[in-house]
């Protein structure tokens, strides 16, 4: 199993006269994390952000936050990444932020998820600045043929 900051993926090396084709796992992972929250009757994501919450185990929180944002970042679609972003922070995220005890790696995560979620929105941004201006100048985008 492989790990891109873009991608959770696996590679067949069992047939070396082949290129390798990556299998996407974000969705096998989703999946089976819905699957586990559903048995114990609980979010989805209370189990990462309750790992947060362990000040002591500054390992773990360091792990979880990499953790958080390895799935928040891996899809390239700009709504699902909003939305797994914003479970984490339903799921408790935002009340712990303000509250972690700060270490220097724990700062390189956080860093890292306050980046990703400036830049989704930048994103999200522009595409209403494009849907407002055809709406209202609809036929200047219209092209003769």
């Amino acid at each position: 199993v492989c790990f891109q900051p873009d991608k959770f993926y696996y590679r067949h090396f069992n047939r070396p006269h082949l290129q390798p084709k990556p299998i996407l796992f974000l969705d096998k992972i989703l999946a089976a994390m819905t699957i586990a929250a559903e048995r114990n009757n609980k979010e989805r994501f209370a189990p990462i952000v309750e790992g947060l919450e362990n000040h002591e185990a500054q390992q773990l929180q360091v792990a979880c936050m990499q953790l958080i944002n390895a799935l928040v970042t891996s899809p390239d679609d700009l709504d699902f990444r909003i939305h797994l972003r914003n479970e984490f922070l339903r799921c408790g995220l935002k009340k712990i932020l303000p509250e972690i005890k700060k270490t220097e790696e724990l700062d390189i995560q956080l860093k890292v998820f306050n980046e990703n979620k400036d830049e989704d929105a930048i994103e999200l941004s522009h595409r209403l600045d494009d849907i407002r201006a055809e709406m209202e100048y609809p036929f200047v985008f219209c092209v003769d043929t």
